[in-house]
């Protein structure tokens, strides 16, 4: 493709859409002679004249008046799709999902910083389903606990660790004169979403512990990781629940750790962000803002965001 030179065609369309060479050179910001400049060497490059005297203005040739035809015509419709993309990518909102125990316990807390530092970026926040399978359009961050390779569409980095230990309130525990994990028979076991995980961590255990495996068959039952949390923290059981995310917990001590035996330690918490579509200025500056905090992963930000 063989085009004229850029500032050249951007002189014309100036003075054939304002039909002065003086608006044409207040409009581009630039001298009356430069604008006159760019017209002669516009014609030379073309080889025909396109703007001629008239009296003390000028009018268009016949050739002129075809050319601006074109060239206004071009210059509208890449100034409104450029427009169009700069309103896109300038959008302050950003759809965030999370799972509800991370977004309750570890992220709303800090939420404040992010709005301190970035006041015009919206924020929309979603509670991410287990059943559900996360859809790269309708997301522009994602939180999730897993393995990268879980999340073919979105690219992953991990956020946090993954680790889950046993934990309760201290006051549930005194009541119960817990002293050990032997002790764990006499308490209630907690459960989020699924009856597994506690099977797996007594499992683990009971390498060191006689304990009873069919205790994970026994406890209340909780639909996601935020009622599980609520309900520890209300004194009702012991849960498996990440340290990484109940950390603030464990550090004021309305929660501890009954054990450091864990299970889940080669999983993560993840940072999605949609592999196939570009992402916006505001979900970048959210996602190297949750980077930045205080114990999460630094290995860098996602690859190709614009």
């Amino acid at each position: 493709m063989k085009l004229p030179p850029l500032q050249s065609l951007r002189s014309f369309e100036a003075v054939a859409r304002l039909l002065s060479v003086t608006r044409a050179a207040d409009d581009l910001c630039v001298s009356h002679s430069a604008v006159s400049h760019q017209i002669r060497k516009l014609e030379e490059w073309i080889g025909i004249q396109l703007v001629e005297r008239n009296g003390r203005g000028i009018r268009l040739t016949e050739a002129g008046e075809r050319y601006k035809f074109k060239v206004c015509e071009a210059f509208e419709s890449i100034s409104a799709e450029t427009e169009l993309l700069r309103k896109r990518n300038a959008s302050p909102l950003v759809r965030v999902s999370c799972l509800p125990m991370f977004a309750v316990a570890w992220l709303m807390p800090q939420m404040h910083d992010f709005w301190g530092k970035f006041p015009d970026v919206q924020v929309a926040i979603q509670y991410a389903r287990a059943a559900k399978v996360l859809d790269p359009d309708t997301v522009d961050v994602a939180i999730e606990h897993g393995n990268p390779s879980d999340f073919p569409d979105f690219v992953a980095i991990p956020l946090l660790d993954g680790t889950t230990v046993p934990v309760a309130s201290p006051d549930y525990l005194q009541r119960n004169n817990y002293q050990s994990p032997a002790d764990l028979k006499g308490l209630s076991l907690l459960h989020d979403a699924e009856r597994k995980f506690w099977h797996l961590w007594l499992k683990k255990m009971s390498i060191d512990f006689d304990l009873d495996l069919a205790m994970a068959e026994t406890g209340l039952l909780f639909p996601d990781g935020n009622l599980t949390l609520a309900a520890c923290l209300a004194g009702e059981g012991v849960a498996l629940l990440p340290r990484s995310v109940v950390l603030s917990q464990l550090r004021a001590k309305t929660l501890v750790s009954l054990s450091t035996v864990a299970i889940e330690e080669e999983k993560s918490y993840l940072l999605l962000t949609p592999k196939n579509r570009p992402v916006t200025r505001s979900a970048l500056l959210f996602a190297h803002w949750m980077q930045s905090l205080p114990g999460t992963i630094k290995i860098g930000v996602p690859k190709g965001i614009q």
